[in-house]
């Protein structure tokens, strides 16, 4: 970690050496591990004066927004308690909402997001909470309080949820001042990530590029097509997300690897037509539904009907935008590029983008695509070890009954998912780090969404194909969905009772009631979820 004093030397540095600073920012890497929540809280209480007060501790950040899109301050929310009975707890409020926020930003689902949550406002002493947490948005009152509504959305950066989950966990095992702790969490939040942006760039490309061999058992000559067309994409989304166009990068990205991808294939890298869904597949590996299709059966499954059902329709919609927007992208230099595959026919039966693959079975090597992914999740080296060892055994497990075909395939991923699940959760109950964390990686290598977007794009060929056959690519998201969902809750189920159903023995009296009101909260904090 760096001490104030080099911190000083690098910023003096770059004012005088702008270009050169930039250079250093663009391939920076933190290799120093992360500093245990312990130690920073021990920081923040001697860098604030003990004399005084708690608000005058926390004056200099008062007029600061929240932040993540919410530009309410912290003095307007403790402006909201003035004069109840909850204006001693005005803080703890601002903790807890914004402790909720990054959580929901950083990665974790919801589901566990509010069993986590539930401990932190017990350990606060906040009444008679009211959660409703979901993928863009949540509610949160106290007692007879205010109602807040924030602004959130889902995304995983692994070295800071990883902080905000130990943060969330001391909190609810110890008694903390609330003052301390959000110091500690406005410190997490404005840390740079571990690595520059074109580190990240980089392991953005390798990720893909490996995903030809690991995800699509494509060959070699996939993997060297890949890896031409894959940095159009990431060029565009550095674009979008600089010109704040986020809205529109999913739509770009297809574009433009629907222009480069026949380009690549027709004039460079010459490989059979049905190798062509692997080379736009890796390219838009990093957009291809996921978690959602495993986050939404899993939180339906919960009693968070709104939030699953959403996040399984916001698949589909983006399933259908990838297809819409390589079709599109295709007509500029892949009219008539499957000619030799339509007995000579031209037009629009010649100009559809490649949906059906191969059946290959090529090399199978996870190793070097899960280094990538975890550094590509901004996750640190030195937290990667016990990552391996969930990721990598699940991933070879699944790819050996692949292999034998012993089971059918929806079988398969529900087998994979709930072996990943019980290693993530022993992994958590040994150094407490989110399960999720291990079972994001094998799922980006999974892939689940490739599959529907070649549905979507047999659908678009349907038209000027007649005999063309089409699986229902909704059921075939919502079944691929809950495949991974049963084996996710199955373990999820097992370990749930050790890893949220208890605090520990280190509470102060009255733990025992607590944590029999606490586990029954928990029990019935999903039906919460969705509204009745």
């Amino acid at each position: 970690m760096s001490t104030p004093r080099v911190e000083q030397m690098r910023s003096d540095s770059a004012r005088k050496h702008p270009a050169w600073a930039a250079v250093r920012e663009a391939f920076r890497v933190d290799w120093g591990p992360r500093t245990s929540v312990e130690k920073l809280l021990e920081d923040a209480g001697r860098a604030l004066d003990e004399e005084q007060g708690a608000l005058r501790r926390r004056e200099p950040r008062l007029d600061q927004a929240l932040g993540f899109g919410n530009t309410l301050t912290e003095r307007e929310i403790l402006q909201m308690y003035a004069s109840t009975a909850f204006q001693e707890k005005g803080l703890c409020v601002i903790l807890v909402l914004k402790l909720a926020v990054a959580m929901l930003e950083y990665g974790q689902n919801t589901v566990d997001a509010e069993l986590m949550l539930l401990k932190v406002i017990h350990s606060l002493g906040l009444p008679h909470p009211h959660l409703n947490l979901g993928a863009r948005s949540l509610q949160m009152s106290f007692g007879g309080g205010p109602v807040h509504l924030m602004n959130c959305k889902m995304d995983l950066l692994v070295d800071k949820l990883l902080d905000i989950s130990a943060l969330c966990r001391h909190i609810a095992e110890n008694k903390v001042d609330p003052v301390d702790a959000l110091c500690v969490l406005d410190g997490i939040i404005q840390r740079p990530l571990p690595f520059g942006w074109l580190v990240h760039f980089f392991n953005l490309e390798c990720v893909c590029s490996w995903a030809a061999l690991a995800a699509f058992f494509g060959t070699w000559q996939d993997m060297a097509a890949a890896a031409m067309i894959t940095p159009f994409a990431l060029l565009t989304r550095q674009f979008c997300m600089r010109k704040g166009l986020a809205n529109l990068e999913l739509l770009l990205c297809s574009l433009v690897v629907g222009i480069v991808t026949p380009l690549v294939w027709r004039y460079i890298v010459e490989v059979p037509l049905c190798h062509v869904p692997i080379l736009w597949g890796s390219a838009l590996l990093i957009y291809l539904p996921g978690c959602e299709l495993i986050y939404g059966a899993y939180e339906i499954k919960y009693g968070s009907v709104i939030n699953g059902a959403a996040q399984l329709m916001a698949a589909l919609v983006r399933c259908m935008i990838m297809g819409v927007g390589l079709t599109i992208g295709w007509q500029v230099f892949g009219r008539d590029a499957a000619i030799a595959a339509t007995d000579g026919k031209r037009g629009a039966i010649a100009s559809m983008v490649p949906a059906d693959a191969c059946s290959l079975t090529g090399p199978v090597l996870n190793f070097p695509m899960l280094f990538h992914c975890f550094l590509s999740l901004n996750m640190r080296i030195a937290d990667m070890m016990n990552s391996f060892g969930v990721a990598y055994p699940s991933l070879f497990v699944f790819m050996a009954l692949v292999q034998m075909g012993i089971s059918p395939g929806y079988v398969t991923d529900a087998i994979g998912m709930f072996i990943a699940t019980n290693l993530g959760s022993a992994l958590e109950c040994w150094n407490e780090a989110p399960s999720c964390i291990s079972i994001i990686p094998m799922v980006i290598i999974l892939a689940p969404g490739w599959p529907s977007v070649r549905s979507v794009l047999g659908s678009m060929q349907k038209s000027v194909i007649p005999d063309e056959k089409v699986t229902d690519f909704w059921t075939d998201l919502a079944l691929q969905g809950a495949a991974y969902a049963v084996g996710l809750s199955l373990a999820l189920g097992m370990w749930r009772a050790w890893n949220h159903g208890h605090t520990q023995t280190r509470s102060q009296s009255g733990t025992n009631d607590a944590e029999s009101e606490l586990s029954e909260e928990s029990g019935s904090s999903d039906s919460r979820l969705s509204p009745r």
